[in-house]
């Protein structure tokens, strides 16, 4: 029987065949069109199809910035090194083992920086929700709710999901399998690769939920306080309770009364935990002081930083970065 060891190699072996380009790098050219509008479309009758992001060592272009929206669902996986996402109003980094999941009709653009950066491409039709996924994710509210919105035009569909690196090996494992059963083409493939879909989004839902603090197991729990804890997460540098509520629609209180019924938390709290994981990042991702960090993350002193960092996770932050580079 293979271990999960024993797929991270085989996956690792094609990964490396392609990166060195031994393997035929799968044009995306010759699958996505543009039309008049500047949107990419999937040619053809395919409604699943997967790619490698155009890398600057093979396309000197993909480092060139095009905003632009899809008539499909796009997933972007980091495999190896780091990327960078562009939205018409901001942008973000994402590192290796992180995901995104886009709306068709949002207008971003992901660029690579490096060689030795791989971002695999997972793209699918919205047909495909109707027809194969719907019935499967009657129970997984996230998924539901964000292919739901967009599909049926259920009030203002998210732009996208962010899934952080998880410690979840069969994500991972899930996703290697659906790209190797892809681009291997054996006997039934399109039907595993749907089945190992709907896995992977089961997955990363199980994933997501501990990542914004909800209990995935709470069959309770809707799209709103999903989507409140998200929107919180995205934007925990620069945000108010008054501002949360003003986005979502709803006065302060109804917002303290729904993270209060569903976490147990108040809005004080969870938004110091997410700066608290956000400052672990640009503790491992950056060469940022901790100074800098506390002044990007609004904390005017540093010692109280140390304090609430050192009560959480019992060590200081420059402690963290000593054991996290080791």
């Amino acid at each position: 029987m293979k271990t999960i060891d024993d797929y991270k190699s085989i996956f690792d072996h094609f990964m490396y065949e392609y990166m060195d380009h031994k393997l035929p790098f799968h044009d995306s050219t010759a699958v996505l069109q543009w039309d008049q509008n500047q949107k990419l479309f999937i040619s053809g009758q395919q409604s699943f199809v997967i790619l490698f992001h155009p890398n600057i060592s093979l396309f000197p272009n993909a480092k060139n910035i095009t905003i632009h929206n899809h008539n499909f669902y796009e997933m972007a996986y980091v495999y190896k090194g780091r990327c960078t996402n562009y939205f018409e109003n901001n942008q973000f980094e994402m590192k290796e083992g992180e995901i995104l999941l886009l709306n068709p009709t949002v207008y971003h653009d992901i660029c690579t920086t490096s060689p030795n950066d791989c971002i695999v491409n997972i793209l699918f039709n919205p047909e495909l929700f109707e027809t194969a996924m719907l019935p499967m994710l009657s129970n997984n509210h996230l998924m539901l709710n964000f292919f739901a919105k967009y599909t049926y035009q259920i009030g203002k569909s998210s732009d996208y999901l962010h899934f952080h690196p998880s410690d979840d090996p069969t994500i991972y494992q899930t996703l290697d399998s659906l790209v190797m059963e892809y681009f291997e083409k054996s006997v039934f493939y399109e039907n595993i690769c749907q089945s190992l879909l709907m896995i992977l989004l089961s997955r990363l839902t199980v994933s997501y939920c501990k990542q914004i603090g909800l209990n995935p197991d709470n069959q309770e729990q809707d799209s709103v306080i999903i989507s409140l804890l998200g929107y919180m997460q995205e934007h925990c540098i620069d945000t108010s309770l008054e501002q949360v509520a003003d986005h979502f629609h709803y006065s302060t209180t109804h917002i303290s009364r729904l993270l209060k019924k569903h976490t147990g938390k108040g809005f004080i709290e969870i938004m110091q935990n997410f700066k608290l994981e956000k400052i672990k990042s640009y503790l491992s991702d950056t060469d940022f002081t901790v100074e800098n960090i506390s002044q990007i993350m609004g904390y005017n002193d540093v010692n109280y930083l140390y304090k609430i960092f050192k009560n959480k996770y019992g060590i200081t932050p420059n402690e963290y970065r000593k054991q996290y580079h080791q």
